[in-house]
């Protein structure tokens, strides 16, 4: 049953790291999309909730960093291990720090 945990430092205004998160919430829609069934944005656009078939998954931006934390906890396994990996190379594309 693998539990998801990442966070990555943005270096970004805190409204450039809210349109990386939609970015990175449509990314993630995209590539799960079969398995994806709800989708939950705060007022703020600063945290959202995915929910799907077997999983959760909440990502949130703060001045500093972007966090994800999910589980899956009926499909575990395969599909647990390829989210993980699958969110963790979306949020490192999505976020990487801008060269000056």
């Amino acid at each position: 049953m693998p539990l998801i945990n990442l966070t990555l430092e943005h270096g970004r205004t805190l409204k450039e790291a809210r349109r990386h998160l939609e970015t990175a919430v449509h990314q993630v829609s995209a590539q799960f999309g079969p398995v994806v069934r709800r989708v939950e944005w705060e007022a703020d656009r600063s945290r959202v909730k995915l929910e799907g078939i077997g999983f959760w998954l909440e990502m949130s931006v703060d001045a500093q960093a972007v966090h994800a934390t999910g589980d899956v906890p009926i499909l575990g396994g395969l599909l647990g291990s390829s989210l993980a990996s699958a969110l963790k190379q979306i949020m490192q594309q999505t976020f990487r720090n801008k060269l000056p």
